[in-house]
């Protein structure tokens, strides 16, 4: 009798950068990376772990070759803030390439945003012929691809979408026990992601796995103290201190960037280079804390005391 297939292996990987902004504002970028080592357009897979089915299901039935979409609310102040993390215009946006098996992009754009509006409780129906472009030059694939056949690119933005409250963590305790905060729907910005593209599983990429980044971003004003000092903790902006990792997580960390915050109470610990956090690959001065059970993570930070 022949053995069971072995499950498609997968992970989970959550990082929360925390950076006080030049303005006193701080900005709180989580990141939530899955990856499965599965080819889901070649396998059938009915068994789901961390990935999530829908989005699953979704890569297969309509071919995706890479999914993003974004709810943002309020705008990014490049002038007092600093570069972004990641791009995101104000709405909601959405682009996808196709795979090139694909006859009818068009049809498959509009029954996939059909689809995406009941899974996000979003207004993505309304996308259609007058609201959708394909760029021709401006956008590349951000994950593996043969070739950049702009005729599989769908591109499309509804500036009036809310921010929704769902958040689609993966997990109930680590880091996303932040995410219940209230304050994080009353911030200056608030911008959340979902991206699928696929990625090399080995150092050769004789096989691919598929990569699912879930991202936050919010900007809380400034806290100023009573003594005017601008000082902030992780329980003063989420209102909870985080005491225990997710278990289903590899890894649950966080990051304080104090690249451009010379005058802190702490120096930097150690230097790190993450593209995947929105750095693009520049170097920042970072302090790094690991969440586990006996180590609660309780974070805050002012300006450097003198005397």
């Amino acid at each position: 009798m022949a053995a069971a297939a072995e499950p498609p292996r997968d992970s989970l990987r959550e990082e929360l950068v925390i950076t006080p902004l030049p303005s006193g504002d701080v900005a709180a970028m989580f990141q939530f990376r899955t990856r499965w080592d599965s080819e889901l357009q070649r396998e059938g897979v009915s068994h789901y772990r961390l990935f999530p089915k829908a989005l699953g299901q979704l890569i297969s039935k309509y071919s995706l070759r890479e999914l993003h979409l974004s709810f943002t609310q309020g705008f990014w102040r490049t002038r007092y803030w600093g570069p972004p993390y990641l791009q995101a215009p104000s709405g909601a946006e959405l682009w996808v390439w196709f795979q090139d098996t694909v006859t009818d992009v068009d049809k498959s754009w509009k029954e996939l945003s059909n689809v995406l509006s009941g899974i996000f409780c979003a207004s993505l129906n309304f996308i259609d012929s007058t609201n959708t472009v394909t760029p021709t030059a401006s956008f590349k694939p951000l994950g593996l691809a043969n070739d950049t056949d702009h005729y599989f690119l769908r591109y499309a933005v509804l500036p009036r979408e809310v921010v929704r409250p769902e958040t689609g963590a993966p997990c109930q305790a680590g880091l996303s026990v932040l995410l219940k905060a209230d304050r994080l729907f009353h911030t200056s910005y608030h911008s959340q992601a979902v991206h699928i593209r696929p990625v090399c599983r080995n150092a050769r990429c004789t096989s691919i796995s598929w990569e699912l980044r879930q991202t936050l971003t919010v900007v809380f004003d400034a806290f100023i103290t009573g003594q005017g000092r601008k000082d902030w903790s992780l329980f003063r902006m989420f209102s909870r201190t985080l005491t225990e990792p997710c278990p289903l997580a590899s890894e649950s960390r966080v990051y304080v960037d104090v690249t451009s915050y010379n005058q802190v109470s702490r120096e930097p610990q150690d230097v790190l280079s993450a593209p995947g956090l929105g750095w693009k690959g520049a170097q920042r001065w970072v302090h790094k804390h690991f969440v586990d059970n006996s180590n609660p993570v309780v974070i805050s930070w002012g300006p450097r005391q003198e005397g």
